[in-house]
């Protein structure tokens, strides 16, 4: 019986957000409110006996402050939670982590929705036209487990000559084989011997690493169209004997179900503390001393909480740099504007921002039908068995690198990543099989390809607004400022053309692009020319949710992630991060926030 709620051992806890009337399904459906009903309700994957239940009150003093619930503040929380004699606070400024988000297919559910997600928007430049003035989207999370609730749980950690890289940016001390333990340490890999080799992977870490357990046919057609036009097809994207090629990913996944790394290394302990809806608006200081942190209710109540030790920024690339800011750190100039007392002048503070950067290309699938990929088959499946199309992201866990003309293969360093979008289990009016999508059927189903630069020469950076904490700083990417970008991108479009044309997808399904959104360039230019492709990326502009770089390590913070200038201040998240990776970047981060968390560990084990 699927219909009632289960009877678990521990009382179910909040659910967090519900898919009942997500953005992405526009609006209120009835069978998605009953999906929310049924999902929060089985005890496997509410897992109320271990999920984590925020604080009503906080004590005067911790040890420890960690700010922000995403990739890398619950890794550094739990591991400091591991010596009972550390009273730590994990403070987060979204609720807690949505239970429905737990079913890999509704990923997508959480994006551009005010409980879970910052809706931060770009500066308006010569990019992302698509969305008019709007700027570009970048979704990040805005909850327990993050952006992590939000992505696509790619397993991917780069490459070695990238870590070589953060070295020469001045990071000693990072390199890949120093590295390589600290991933290992977050890795619970479920396929070795099977899929992977466990000569590149480890077991018995927090985080389960596996394929999904569905695959869409639309994949190995993919597969096999790749294989067609003479592109390389890989078992693992992070052996590094094979640095090149498309794959089905490895992703962050057990029992058909996502996991954060908030799920993976929070745990109820009586000497860690959660706080969930609370904005940390500024670091206290006595003189130079970081000696707590001020925090805003969801009520709008200011608050103040004390550290004794260390005050730790975990709120990612886009919020650790502005609270740093409106905590008197950061670039004089910027807080004499503003009016703020200067703590310590740090010029580089949201300076280097980082992103991998694309194109979106639009495809139908002609001979397919448009029909919804959730009905009451997969629903039924997935909440008796955890298996079938609701226990993947469809068309998405697939991905590959390959290197554009401008890279050096010598350095087994690709500068391109492939994406593609489509076959999603997320959305449904009835459950009824064979359900057309939208109010005007047609013929054909809609997938899209992202062909993403991973190595942008362009830089951007962000700036205060206001002294408001909750009104968002400005964000200015600068999105192919420099003209090796676009060399790349355009690469990324002829490689997805290749594939697209290739007899193994042509055959089945009759792929061709959707004037739908082409037309803006069709009007303009033939079709994959120079300017067309230009076009495109300009117009439906591929931002990639990758942030980094904020607080870069040797510009902001020291090789410990201690921050200059000050003391009892950290910054343990994406902003540490010097240069983007060549790959999905949770990895990475997990591995900056394990490396980080040893270090406090070791200044405080005396």
């Amino acid at each position: 019986m699927i219909l009632a709620p289960e009877t678990c051992e521990c009382p179910f806890q909040d659910p967090g957000a519900s898919i009942a009337s997500s953005p992405n399904c526009n609006g209120l459906l009835l069978f998605m409110a009953l999906m929310q009903g049924f999902v929060q309700g089985r005890c496997a994957i509410a897992d109320p006996c271990n999920r984590v239940v925020g604080v009503k009150e906080v004590d005067e003093e911790y040890d420890f402050i960690v700010v922000g619930g995403g990739a890398a503040g619950p890794i550094v929380a739990g591991r400091l939670a591991e010596n009972d004699k550390f009273k730590v606070l994990l403070i987060e400024a979204g609720g807690p982590d949505p239970v429905a988000s737990r079913v890999p297919s509704y990923y997508r559910n959480f994006w551009n929705n005010a409980e879970t997600d910052w809706l931060y928007r770009t500066q308006l430049d010569n990019y992302c036209l698509s969305e008019g003035k709007k700027g570009c989207v970048w979704p990040r999370g805005k909850t327990l487990g993050g952006s992590a609730v939000l992505n696509g749980m790619m397993y991917h950690r780069g490459h070695a000559a990238d870590f070589d890289e953060w070295t020469q940016f001045g990071a000693e001390g990072w390199s890949w084989k120093e590295n390589l333990p600290y991933f290992y340490k977050t890795e619970d890999n479920k396929q070795i011997g099977t899929l992977v080799n466990g000569s590149y992977h480890a077991t018995g870490g927090p985080l389960p690493i596996q394929q999904f357990r569905y695959t869409p046919e639309f994949v190995y057609d993919l597969l096999k169209g790749i294989e067609e036009v003479g592109l390389p097809v890989v078992a693992d994207m992070n052996d590094p004997n094979t640095p090149e090629g498309f794959a089905i990913a490895q992703t962050f996944s057990d029992d058909g179900q996502r996991y954060t790394t908030a799920r993976a290394y929070l745990k109820p302990k009586e000497n860690l503390h959660v706080l969930l809806n609370s904005h940390v608006s500024r670091v206290l200081f006595n003189d130079t001393v970081a000696v707590g942190v001020e925090y805003i209710t969801k009520t709008g109540e200011r608050k103040t909480v004390q550290a004794a030790k260390e005050v730790i920024l975990s709120a990612g690339a886009l919020n650790s740099p502005h609270i740093l800011l409106l905590s008197g750190v950061g670039p004089k100039e910027t807080l004499d504007k503003f009016d703020i007392p200067v703590v310590a002048d740090l010029p580089d503070v949201g300076q280097n921002l980082k992103n991998h950067i694309g194109m979106t290309l639009f495809f139908v699938a002609t001979k397919e039908e448009n029909t919804q990929s959730l009905d009451w088959a997969a629903a039924t499946e997935y909440l008796l068995e955890r298996t079938g199309p609701m226990t993947s992201t469809g068309i998405t866990q697939m991905s590959g690198v390959l290197y554009s003309s401008l890279a050096d293969r010598e350095n087994q360093q690709p500068d391109l990543q492939f994406f593609f979008n489509g076959f999603y289990a997320e959305c449904s009016s009835t459950g009824a099989i064979g359900e057309p999508v939208g109010d005007c059927p047609q013929k054909g189903r809609n997938i899209t390809s992202n062909a993403v630069s991973l190595r942008p020469r362009s830089v951007g950076y962000l700036t205060l607004n206001s002294t408001n904490p909750l009104e968002p700083p400005l964000f200015f990417p600068q999105y192919f400022s420099h003209p090796d970008d676009m060399v790349m991108v355009k690469d990324g479009g002829r490689y997805v053309r290749q594939i697209m044309e290739s007899e193994a997808i042509q055959s089945k399904y009759g792929v061709k692009l959707d004037p739908a959104y082409t037309y803006v360039c069709d009007n303009r230019v033939a079709q994959w020319s120079d300017e067309w492709l230009e076009c495109m990326a300009r117009w439906y502009t591929d931002p990639q949710n990758h942030q980094v770089g904020t607080a870069a390590i040797s510009r902001v913070v020291d090789n410990d992630l201690r921050v200059y200038n000050v003391t009892g201040l950290r910054v343990i998240d994406a902003s540490a991060i010097p240069i983007l990776s060549t790959g999905n970047p949770q990895g990475a981060i997990m591995m900056v926030a394990e490396r980080g968390a040893d270090s406090i560990k070791a200044d405080w084990s005396q």
